[in-house]
């Protein structure tokens, strides 16, 4: 819809008719424009920037390492199965607590129990054969600590502050076949009877058999490969105060063994 008013001209007072319509324009004339240009819109702050990444850096790839780490790991695996293995086949043996001299007898006193891997390289003691180291004696000075192997044990009997080890020597039909080491038997003197004053070994008269020794005990047998012509060699344990009398009967060729103690 067109409007239409009049505006006066100039300075004669005329007027003159216009229309709003943009089409009616002029040169010279402009149309109509909103009073007011639109409000600005409120700037926006830009968001904040992101935080910044490094460059990445390209790692070397290290085979050899890895490799060697693959090998400890499976060197750590094979060392726990075999201590594993070794724990399940573990014996218990005999360990001495207290010194034990060498000579004397091991008491179950001196000994504890302890486990160990079996080992067919070591003689060991072990705890079930406790029970014979009565028959043994200790070869050596053991000291607390000690496991006790079968080399530091032996037969001989347990020392004596009263005995002594001699030789003595015997011929076939002066000592029974029957003896064996650790043996006690009893040694007489068989020969003729002592002169007045004289010597248990020497004398003159008829053989009688005395009485030198009830406790003697066999160390050693003899060698086969002894000469028995000549005599035998016996190692014996016997009382200092005895030792002298046997000397004198195995020299003279009079000394005789039998079993049994006091027989």
């Amino acid at each position: 819809m067109r409007r239409y008013y009049q505006e006066p001209v100039g300075h004669t007072g005329g007027t003159r008719i216009v229309s709003s319509s943009t089409e009616n324009n002029v040169a010279g004339m402009t149309g109509w424009k909103p009073s007011g240009s639109p409000a600005a819109r409120p700037s926006v702050p830009a968001p904040p920037p992101g935080p910044v990444r490094p460059p990445t850096v390209v790692r070397e790839r290290k085979p050899a390492l890895a490799a060697l780490a693959l090998l400890l790991i499976a060197v750590g695996v094979l060392a726990s199965v075999y201590l594993q293995m070794q724990a399940g086949n573990r014996v218990g043996v005999i360990e001495v607590t207290q010194r034990v001299s060498q000579g004397q007898q091991i008491t179950d006193s001196d000994i504890t129990e302890v486990m160990v891997a079996q080992d067919k390289s070591i003689n060991y003691v072990t705890w079930g054969q406790r029970d014979l180291l009565g028959h043994y004696t200790a070869q050596t000075d053991l000291v607390p600590g000690t496991l006790l192997v079968g080399q530091m044990l032996t037969t001989a009997p347990a020392a004596n502050g009263n005995a002594m080890t001699i030789a003595v020597k015997l011929q076939d039909a002066q000592y029974p076949p029957s003896i064996g080491v650790g043996d006690t038997v009893s040694a007489y003197y068989v020969g003729p009877a002592p002169a007045s004053g004289g010597s248990a070994a020497v004398g003159g008269g008829s053989d009688i058999p005395q009485l030198l020794s009830s406790s003697v005990k066999i160390l050693s047998l003899p060698s086969s490969a002894s000469d028995s012509s000549s005599g035998e060699i016996f190692e014996v344990s016997v009382d200092k105060a005895d030792a002298t009398a046997l000397l004198a009967a195995s020299a003279e060729g009079f000394l005789v063994f039998t079993t049994g103690a006091g027989s």
